[in-house]
């Protein structure tokens, strides 16, 4: 009797950080000068790294780098984007 194996879901699985879907992960375009690209597409091809990987990599690097100073200023302005509250003023005139 042959046993039915369990369906496999549609679509690809999600490799996000912590399994999320890096379809839905916010977009940012950003201008690089030409030996950056090529680097970071060489470093992607070389390691099988998708690049928007290596950039949170380098993002998390650079912040690591930063005086303690810094980095506890950083939590703070982080926070107050994420509630919306940019500390900017609607000014006219």
């Amino acid at each position: 009797m042959a046993t039915k194996k369990p369906a496999r879901p549609r679509g690809r699985r999600p490799v996000g950080l912590n399994g999320e879907k890096v379809s839905e992960y916010p977009q940012v375009m950003i201008r690089l000068p030409h030996r950056t690209k090529t680097t970071l597409d060489a470093l992607s091809g070389l390691t099988g790294t998708p690049i928007w990987r290596l950039v949170d990599q380098a993002v998390d690097v650079y912040v690591q780098a930063l005086p303690e100073s810094e980095r506890t200023l950083l939590v703070g302005v982080r926070l107050r984007r994420a509630s919306g509250s940019h500390g900017i003023q609607n000014r006219r005139g």
